[in-house]
């Protein structure tokens, strides 16, 4: 209702603007009793090299899970990067060329109102998060690190610290928190000085 939202016991919580996350479910009812371990989630569970529990048969996209050995849990990835990357994975093992890992620095992207926002890494287990200019302004990142490596970074209107940051997650870099905050200092310019 305008100004309020109305909860389903009935009470109302004061409320100038509502954000709504709809999310989405893997559409994998029609593999009961295929063999193929479906998660909590409705996922198809696949390894690091993206095997499902049926031999020969891999999964990719929005449908599989993975195990991250970068963020140490279960990832259930919905974008369509995700669904670009893991076919070059499961091409690699099923030619027997290499023994490749999945385990890809997730990537998200979206325009809101006029603000391009992109989102790289998983912050589930940060434990400390640093800003990098003013979040009421047009242009602005969050990084979250975990014992000083940037582990994710969201990006509004700053498309080249979301560019450096995705590699610098992906190549576990350890950052100096200090400089990391400073929105003129290039990502690739904020990290730890060398032992």
């Amino acid at each position: 209702e305008p100004g309020a939202v109305v909860l389903d016991d009935g009470s109302r919580l004061p409320a100038g603007a509502v954000v709504v996350g709809i999310g989405a479910r893997p559409a994998t009812a029609w593999l009961a009793g295929s063999g193929i371990e479906l998660g909590t989630h409705g996922d198809v569970l696949a390894d690091d090299r993206l095997h499902t529990s049926v031999p020969d048969v891999y999964a990719v996209g929005d449908c599989a899970s993975f195990p991250s050995g970068r963020y140490g849990e279960r990832l259930l990835v919905h974008h369509w990067d995700n669904a670009l990357q893991g076919p070059r994975t499961v091409a690699a093992n099923i030619l027997g060329e290499s023994d490749a890992v999945y385990d890809p620095v997730p990537y998200f992207w979206s325009e809101q109102f006029g603000r391009f926002v992109q989102y790289a890494g998983h912050h589930a287990a940060a434990d400390r998060m640093v800003w990098r200019g003013d979040p009421t302004g047009p242009s602005w990142s969050v990084c979250w690190l975990r014992e000083t490596r940037l582990v994710a970074l969201l990006a509004v209107g700053r498309p080249r610290d979301l560019a450096q940051g995705r590699r610098l997650i992906e190549a576990g870099t350890r950052m100096n928190p200090e400089a990391l905050s400073d929105p003129a200092r290039p990502l690739k310019n904020a990290t730890e000085a060398p032992l």
